[in-house]
């Protein structure tokens, strides 16, 4: 069964992911400090001497990565150092209390001498943030649960994904926009040390963190030390949300989500399932939003019944499902009939690919599916029962142990 879409008015609630994911079966804080032991980071860029914090907004100061940004008052910062990150990748949530919708705001950095490079290699920026270059790469209604202000921007040598995921988000571009340009990189002098991680979220935090309080809603399924997590390691909680009388929020997109932000301090992929990887559409290819990170950050893989699989996966990897697949039109990812699925991998071997999901079953939040090694690469057969469904292919992390070589 596909993931239902909310009963009730969007306004009443906001996800952190918001996205949408096609399910198997039917289913109803301030930044850290930093330690004593800190090092210098390298940079070659001196930043600008920074702006006096407005008197209607205070200073978020990032303990890892020495950025800033001016912030409302109401706004309330959870930063992201990572559990494996590198030391040049950072992230940080912000909670807007101004309303209701409880929307939440996500920022990730990359730093590092190569990131200008990286960035003019998207092409030429289409507007500004104050006198940096950006991209616009909003989430509009019908490509995720709700749509997404999305910003892609270049500060010295800071790349920074921004998005904010709410029903409303639309109306909150020109507040959005404003404090991203107030983002100032971090001075050469800026020192860090081995930071503090944020606790775990626990399924019940996230239901706290979204607003979600009146009511008990959903469950969770696994602890981030449940053996099914495998070669993974230690995990993050499993949550189901079955039996909401309400929004879903344990979609999916958001296990994934929460995984590459707790344990690689990455940003967020905002949008459904199937836009995660380069799609195709009535024959036209479309570039996943996953080309909104660094290209370096990621490689991509087809499954072999794609044509062509540069390596096996590993446990870190995210595996992308599509819902059609027409030999007569050749093959085509199901933006229009269904918003697709992503699980996690947690474990290979030379018989199954082991992975953790949600939002698929309620008793296969871990669920092994059938590898083979082919001529032209490695094959995984899906068997969520959909008759069009396939594996479209897997994105790996150069957080997750660097590049992997191809075959």
């Amino acid at each position: 069964m596909k993931c239902l879409f909310p009963r009730i008015i969007w306004f009443l609630c906001a996800l952190l992911v918001l996205t949408a994911c096609a399910s198997g079966q039917s289913v109803p804080t301030s930044a850290p400090r930093a330690t004593s032991q800190q090092t210098a980071r390298p940079s070659a860029v001196t930043t600008a001497i920074r702006p006096a914090t407005p008197a209607a907004g205070r200073l978020y100061s990032d303990a890892k990565l020495g950025f800033q940004l001016t912030i409302p008052q109401s706004w309330q910062a959870q930063a992201q150092p990572g559990s494996q990150s590198s030391p040049d990748a950072a992230a940080v949530t912000f909670t807007n209390n101004e309303s209701s919708s409880r929307a939440v705001i996500v920022i990730g950095v990359f730093h590092g001498a190569t990131m200008p490079a990286t960035f003019a290699a998207r092409g030429t920026p289409t507007t500004h943030l104050g006198s940096y270059p950006a991209f616009v790469a909003d989430r509009l209604p019908g490509e995720g649960r709700a749509p997404c202000l999305v910003r892609l921007f270049l500060a010295h040598t800071d790349y920074v994904v921004a998005d904010w995921c709410s029903p409303t988000a639309l109306s909150y571009r020109t507040q959005f926009e404003s404090v991203l340009a107030t983002y100032q990189a971090a001075p050469a002098t800026f020192v860090h040390g081995k930071l503090a991680l944020p606790a775990v979220q626990t399924c019940a935090g996230m239901q706290q963190e979204l607003g979600y309080t009146r009511a008990p809603w959903g469950q969770q399924l696994a602890t981030p030390v449940a053996a099914g997590w495998r070669q993974a390691g230690a995990g993050i909680f499993v949550c189901s949300n079955d039996g909401s009388p309400d929004w879903y929020l344990f979609q999916c997109t958001e296990l994934i989500n929460r995984f590459l932000y707790e344990r690689w301090a990455l940003p967020h992929l905002p949008g459904n399932a199937a836009r995660y990887y380069d799609y195709y559409q009535d024959g036209v290819l479309h570039p996943g939003v996953i080309h909104q990170f660094p290209a370096s950050s990621y490689q991509l893989s087809d499954d072999a019944s794609q044509g062509h699989s540069a390596w096996r996966p590993v446990a870190g990897d995210i595996l992308i499902f599509q819902d059609v697949n027409s030999p007569r039109l050749g093959w085509k990812s199901g933006l229009v009939n269904d918003p697709g699925h992503v699980a996690l991998i947690v474990g290979v071997d030379n018989a199954f690919v082991y992975l953790a999901q949600e939002n698929y079953s309620d008793s296969q939040y871990f669920l092994a599916l059938p590898i083979q090694h082919l001529a032209n690469g490695y094959q995984i057969t899906d068997r969520s029962g959909w008759p069009q469904r396939i594996v479209r292919g897997w994105i790996h992390f150069t957080a997750n142990g660097g590049p992997l070589p191809t075959n």
